[in-house]
């Protein structure tokens, strides 16, 4: 029988989701193409929805890595370091969807209809912009006024040609909101 691990769970789960889409796929195909029994798969996960939610989880936490550990430059103005990290945002956005739609079409499907994870994502993304920012209870603001540049409903959106000016002008009415 084959060891589990999260990693290889993760990935053999990821492929045969590719091949026959999420409600097609079943815990006893992912137990067969690990090579161990449909019981042995429980011990690490309740059900497929615990399975679902975890992968999600992991490619979230992943994916903001990046965002979520940026730091400002030293000397750059809070203004000018939100600008940045809110230009991060919306490129790292729309970098995942380029890469590989499907999977972000995947994930960003399932992590809508699991509002608890949104909520949570939103809930960082809208610190980290008050830590930048410095601006206290305006994390949520800010990240709404953004929302066409990071929601995943507007990605076929994000190629639009003028979508750097319409950050821009997003921008400055959040720019001219701070201290």
């Amino acid at each position: 029988m084959a060891i589990l691990n999260k990693e290889k769970i993760f990935s053999v789960t990821e492929e045969i989701i590719m091949r026959k889409g999420v409600e097609k796929t079943t815990l006893s195909d992912i137990a067969k193409e690990l090579g161990v029994t449909h019981a042995a798969f429980y011990k690490h996960y309740k059900n497929k929805e615990d399975l679902l939610q975890q992968l999600a989880l992991r490619w979230l936490e992943t994916t903001s890595k990046e965002l979520l550990e940026w730091e400002s430059p030293k000397g750059v103005s809070s203004a000018d370091a939100l600008h940045d990290w809110l230009w991060l945002l919306a490129t790292t956005k729309k970098k995942l969807y380029h890469d590989d739609r499907r999977m972000f079409r995947l994930y960003t499907d399932y992590l809508e209809r699991t509002q608890i994870l949104v909520k949570e994502h939103l809930q960082q993304l809208a610190h980290k912009a008050e830590s930048i920012s410095g601006v206290k209870q305006s994390g949520n603001a800010i990240i709404t006024a953004f929302v066409y540049f990071h929601n995943p409903y507007f990605a076929d959106r994000w190629d639009n040609e003028f979508y750097k000016e319409m950050f821009e002008d997003v921008w400055r009415l959040v720019a001219n909101k701070l201290p």
